[in-house]
């Protein structure tokens, strides 16, 4: 006999937040990420929560809390949960003013003045956030300048993908193209090709000729690129395979695109994120 007594409505987990967090702040989490945060941008350290087994491994940031007169407090495991709002935190949250998008602007400028030679990661409808800490992960690995998407498409620097990149988030520009097709157009006038990826079409990688003056346009796993990205593209490339699966998680293909870009000697990370005016927490 079938039970029709109607069944209680799932309850919604409460999200962690913490108090006097401004919308432009995030509470990023991780070992590496955290880091990262104190290597490139100590001033938009907020306040910084720890547990007592990682203390060690962070005697130059608290010592940096004290003379900056940032908040830090040293917490069991358990509050750290809440504080971070995920398990996975490693020891480590730190509150601080989020992670500043590039504008066009600043990435042509950038380009123009031979501070970013390439190449480029356009993601074309890849949302999940995991996605692109991983991207951003094997972008500073090999050298990738930026990541670029539409704006408004791309997804988050949420503390989650900050975390899975290890790091990387501090170091690699991730820049929103209010108009990818006339955006794009001005780095190919500056002597980028538009190389678009398919798992079934185009030629193959290895006789493809990639380098770093390329904006390598990288689909979703679902749908691959748009049709628009297509007809923009100068090429079609495509990573030959068995055949067996559908297609590499685009993470992965990512990782051997860029390997193949970038064959040549790996150019560091030199060029400063643009500057924001400081929040009123500074003062």
């Amino acid at each position: 006999m079938t039970d029709r007594r109607p069944r209680p409505a799932a309850q919604k987990t409460a999200q962690p937040h913490l108090r006097h967090q401004a919308a432009e702040e995030e509470t990023y989490h991780g070992l590496h990420a955290c880091e990262a945060l104190f290597a490139k941008r100590p001033e938009a350290i907020i306040r910084v929560y720890l547990t007592a087994a990682v203390r060690p491994r962070f005697r130059r940031l608290i010592s940096y809390c004290s003379t900056a007169r940032r908040g830090y407090r040293v917490v069991d495991s358990e509050n750290l949960d809440r504080i971070a709002g995920t398990r996975h935190h490693e020891g480590i949250a730190i509150l601080a003013r989020a992670i500043p998008r590039w504008t066009v602007a600043e990435l042509l400028a950038a380009v123009a003045a031979g501070g970013l030679p390439g190449p480029f990661v356009y993601l074309d409808g890849v949302s999940n956030p995991h996605n692109l800490g991983s991207i951003l992960r094997t972008a500073a690995h090999f050298g990738c300048s930026a990541v670029l998407g539409k704006g408004g498409d791309l997804p988050p620097l949420s503390p989650a993908a900050v975390r899975v990149a290890e790091g990387a988030a501090e170091l690699v520009p991730v820049c929103d193209l209010a108009e990818p097709r006339t955006d794009l157009a001005r780095l190919r006038e500056a002597g980028f090709r538009l190389v678009a990826t398919s798992s079934h079409r185009g030629e193959p990688l290895a006789d493809s000729g990639l380098n770093r003056r390329s904006v390598i346009v990288l689909g979703s796993e679902g749908t691959g690129i748009t049709r628009m990205m297509e007809s923009t593209a100068d090429r079609t490339v495509c990573i030959p395979g068995t055949g067996a699966v559908e297609s590499l998680n685009v993470a992965v293909a990512c990782g051997v695109l860029l390997a193949e870009a970038c064959r040549e000697k790996a150019v560091p990370h030199t060029t400063k994120p643009p500057r924001r005016r400081p929040s009123r927490r500074d003062s």
